[in-house]
C-alpha cells in the first residue's frame, strides 16, 4: 500500500466541548510515528505498533470531582480495535464508560491517568474516537475532544473519505428539555427522531460541523431513535431517553 510523504490532504480538526467543570487538551492527530512500546516512544510508521493519544482534564470548578470517561467510536475501519485506561484500570474495546473514577481537585490538571489506544494489527488502519470527561453523577457537564488515529495513513487510493461521518451520542441522556450532539458530517445530513413505534416525531437538519442543540420538551417520556441519514442512506442510529 502506498504512503504519502506528507498527510493526506483530508485534514479532520479536533472537535472540542467543554463543560463547566472541566477542560480537555491533547493532540487531536495521533498518527503511527507516535506508537509506543515498552522502552518507551519510537519514530516508527510499523502498523503493527499500537499508537497512543494522551490527554490532560483539568477541573475549572471550584470543587473536586470524582471524573468518569467515555469513549464513542466515531469511524473503526474494519480490522482495527481500540481501548482506554482511566481512573487505575484499563479497559476492552466495548468499554463505553469507565466504572472507575478519577479524581482531580480544584484547579488541578491530571496528565498521565488516560490513554487512548488504538490498535491496527499490521494493517494500515485508522479511526476516529470521541472521548468525554464529566463529573460522576452529571453526564451534561462533559468536556469532549474527538482523536484521529493514524491519519497519514493511505489506504487503497488517496481519494478514500476518512471522514463519512463523526458525530456523538445524544448528551445529557437521559435529557428532559434539550439534549446535544457534536459532529462532523461531509455533507449536509438530516436526523430523523422516531419513537419506538416507528413515528416520525421530528426532523433536524445538520450543516457540515458544529454542535446542534435539539429540544425535545415536546416528545413525551420514553425510548427514541436518532436515524442520521446522509445521500438517501441511514449512517448511524443514536439511542435517545427522554425523562
Amino acid at each position: 500500500m502506498k504512503r504519502l510523504g506528507l498527510l493526506i490532504l483530508i485534514i479532520i480538526q479536533g472537535l472540542y466541548l467543554n463543560g463547566q467543570s472541566l477542560t480537555v487538551t491533547g493532540d487531536a492527530l495521533v498518527n503511527l510515528n507516535f506508537a509506543t512500546v515498552l522502552n518507551g516512544p519510537v519514530d516508527s510508521l510499523d502498523p503493527c505498533l499500537p499508537t497512543h493519544a494522551s490527554l490532560t482534564i483539568k477541573n475549572v470548578s471550584n470543587k473536586d470531582h470524582d471524573v468518569l470517561c467515555e469513549k464513542n467510536v466515531l469511524i473503526s475501519a474494519p480490522g482495527t480495535d481500540d481501548h482506554f485506561c482511566w481512573g487505575g484500570t484499563c479497559y476492552g474495546s466495548s468499554t463505553i464508560v469507565s466504572t472507575a473514577t478519577t479524581n482531580i481537585q480544584s484547579g488541578q490538571a491530571d496528565d498521565i491517568e488516560f490513554d487512548g489506544v488504538f490498535d491496527a494489527y499490521c494493517n494500515d488502519g485508522y479511526g476516529v474516537v470521541e472521548y468525554c470527561f464529566y463529573p460522576d453523577g452529571d453526564p451534561g457537564d462533559r468536556s469532549c475532544i474527538t482523536i484521529t488515529y493514524n491519519n497519514d495513513v493511505v489506504i487503497g487510493i488517496t481519494s478514500h473519505k476518512i471522514l463519512d461521518l463523526n458525530m456523538s451520542n445524544f448528551y445529557p441522556n437521559p435529557a428532559k428539555e434539550f439534549t446535544n450532539v457534536n459532529y462532523y458530517l461531509n455533507n449536509n445530513s438530516e436526523m430523523v427522531i422516531m419513537d419506538i413505534l416507528g413515528n416520525k416525531v421530528k426532523s433536524i437538519y445538520f450543516t457540515e460541523k458544529g454542535i446542534k442543540s435539539i429540544n425535545i420538551s415536546d416528545l413525551t417520556k420514553g425510548v427514541y431513535f436518532g436515524n442520521l441519514i446522509s445521500n438517501n442512506e441511514v449512517v448511524a442510529i443514536k439511542k435517545l431517553i427522554v425523562k
